[in-house]
């Protein structure tokens, strides 16, 4: 069988078929539709790594307490975690802020200090630079809301010399902004 008869055989066969719709079209729904997977992925896979810090602490899996009496009804029940940090071993941070209660800006700026992420946190004000420092995707590799809380994953290592993760809360129930700003020319403005 000859190139021209194979050809001729494919051409016959694929007649019927309806070709209407452009292969670029095409190709970007299907772009569309695994970038759209790949973040359902990513959102559940932080939601999964936030869950397997929570248990522990939840259900207290620490060291055993020193038996005592009944809980004195002096004692306030206890809160919900404003946020927390966890260091990844791939080198990442994960940060997660509740939406729920605004946390302490020093003890989220402390926590991260520690983790190895400069960082500016306030309540009211977010702050950026101009000129900003150059954007980069490995700073933030993923980032994603819920209801709840703000999951945001950081790479310290990318973060520039002389800049600092920027983190401004509005308010209890308001959004949360972040971004990368010199810290020797930040600006800080109301939200």
């Amino acid at each position: 069988m000859r190139d021209q008869d194979v050809l001729r055989a494919v051409a016959d066969g694929l007649s019927g078929l309806d070709m209407d719709r452009p292969a670029e079209d095409i190709i970007a729904a299907g772009n569309t539709r695994r970038r759209r997977r790949l973040a359902a992925v990513t959102a559940a896979g932080v939601m999964l790594a936030g869950l397997a810090l929570a248990v522990p602490a939840l259900t207290g899996s620490g060291p055993a307490s020193p038996p005592s009496a009944e809980r004195p009804a002096s004692m306030a029940p206890t809160q919900l975690v404003a946020f927390s940090v966890a260091s990844k071993p791939d080198g990442t941070v994960l940060l997660t802020l509740s939406k729920k209660q605004v946390a302490d800006p020093d003890a989220v700026r402390k926590a991260l200090s520690e983790a190895g992420v400069p960082a500016e946190v306030r309540v009211g004000s977010t702050c950026y630079s101009v000129p900003p420092p150059r954007p980069n995707d490995r700073i933030f590799p993923s980032h994603s809301e819920a209801d709840a809380d703000t999951l945001l994953v950081i790479n310290p290592s990318a973060i520039p010399k002389g800049a600092v993760v920027s983190i401004g809360y509005k308010d209890s129930h308001g959004p949360v902004s972040f971004g990368l700003a010199w810290k020797n020319r930040m600006t800080c403005s109301n939200m």
